[in-house]
């Protein structure tokens, strides 16, 4: 049986990584916009780095954060392991 304090921390743990992983994410699509109208103004310098740490980000928020941290701890609460 797992005790309530645990089951509290791993919430506390789940819900910091969600957050995160939301944030860079948000944070990886607002670059992604941003590099598309730097490129279409013509500035392919900026919209380049634009791009490149928009994808960065998004890589951040979906893969790392929340394929290999949020959902395991998913599973793992769920499943009561």
């Amino acid at each position: 049986m797992v005790e309530a304090p645990a089951v509290a921390v791993e919430l506390a743990e789940l819900l910091a990584v969600v957050v995160g992983a939301g944030a860079a994410s948000a944070v990886g699509v607002v670059l992604e916009r941003f590099g598309l109208s730097a490129a279409a103004a013509g500035d392919l310098a900026l919209a380049a780095w634009a791009v490149a740490m928009g994808l960065l980000a998004l890589y951040v928020g979906v893969v790392a954060l929340g394929y290999e941290q949020a959902l395991p701890r998913l599973r793992r609460l769920a499943g009561g392991e």
